[in-house]
């Protein structure tokens, strides 16, 4: 038997198991704080003592992560692809220049398309306090592959450092994505010059609680797919359009509405937006409402424009990859 068998053998049996870890990380639990921080050092304590066995399983690598980063990624082992739900990540290629790492990261399979979108959802995991982002840079239709370009900087300025590890995950892929730009919205504006019916809602700009916003109703116009006017109306002098964007959770779907008059200029504008969800929770709907000042005698003179933004899908999985800090 070799020694990384033997120290396998030895160790495994000591690792916390994944219900002490997940009972140690769940929030909803309400142990005595003196009881949870022993628990928790007592978990510190096995994680620091069996590093190596700790990053073998993703909810033991979070946990040391969380205890004792350079760790965590010191053990880590490299891994330059991985695969879920069909769609394969893969590092092609590392720089690491001064404060600053970059990588190039590529998917392919699955719903991946040239729109695909890591929806804000990657991660850096990194020893050292930093900032990082990620930009589309390349679609190969003929391979099917996206590529991205991941850059990570240190935040104090001072040089990545040598010989160490990063960690990049990514849980949501957003795909099907489509822009209308300058959509003339199918609507009389002329028909909803009366006093409407409100609910309440909150001020995106603001931070507003209970401000008057439109009641949804049944779908006036469908300017674009999973974007649709639900209501139309004066509230307190002021005219409001409302957009049903569906749920921005799982569609980031979003627009801009505006007035233009007979000579084709913006005339109208908006000088407030409000949203508002049944509960603000993911599934649930998100109407925005669109504030005009123009009064009701001027509404047969406008039509209503507006910028769309959709997706059609959304792939939830378990992307992670870890890689030398080195050029390759």
């Amino acid at each position: 038997m070799n020694f990384s068998e033997t120290y396998h053998r030895m160790n495994e049996p000591v690792g916390p198991s994944p219900d002490l870890i997940r009972d140690i990380l769940s929030p909803s639990k309400r142990c005595a704080p003196l009881r949870r921080l022993a628990a928790i050092a007592v978990a510190a304590a096995v994680l620091l003592a069996t590093p190596a066995l700790a990053v073998r399983s993703e909810l033991g690598y979070h946990v040391l992560y969380q205890i004792a980063p350079a760790v965590a990624q010191f053990f880590q082992p490299v891994q330059m692809s991985c695969t879920d739900n069909g769609v394969t990540m893969e590092v092609a290629a590392v720089r690491v220049s001064g404060d600053s790492a970059q990588a190039y990261i590529t998917l392919s399979g699955g719903a991946v398309d040239e729109t695909t979108d890591l929806f804000d959802s990657y991660s850096f995991h990194l020893p050292f306090d930093q900032s990082g982002h990620c930009e589309r840079l390349a679609w190969d239709a003929a391979t099917g592959t996206i590529t991205f370009l991941c850059t990570v900087e240190t935040l104090d300025g001072s040089p990545i450092p040598a010989g160490g590890k990063m960690t990049f995950s990514v849980r949501q892929l957003l795909t099907g994505k489509e822009t209308l730009k300058d959509a003339v919205v199918d609507l009389d504006l002329a028909d909803y010059a009366g006093e409407a019916e409100t609910a309440q809602g909150y001020s995106s700009s603001g931070g507003e609680d209970d401000v008057p916003m439109l009641l949804p109703g049944a779908v006036l116009a469908e300017p674009a797919d999973g974007i649709a006017i639900t209501a139309a109306g004066y509230v307190d002098g002021t005219f409001h359009v409302q957009a049903r964007l569906g749920d921005i959770h799982r569609t980031d779907n979003h627009c801009r509405l505006w007035l233009e008059d007979a000579a084709g200029a913006e005339a109208g504008m908006g000088h407030g937006v409000y949203f508002r969800s049944d509960t603000g929770a993911p599934g649930h709907d998100v109407y925005e409402d669109f504030l005009f000042d123009a009064p009701p005698e001027d509404l047969a003179g406008y039509t209503l424009h507006g910028d769309f933004y959709t997706a059609s899908a959304l792939t939830e999985g378990d992307w992670q990859v870890t890689f030398r800090l080195e050029d390759t």
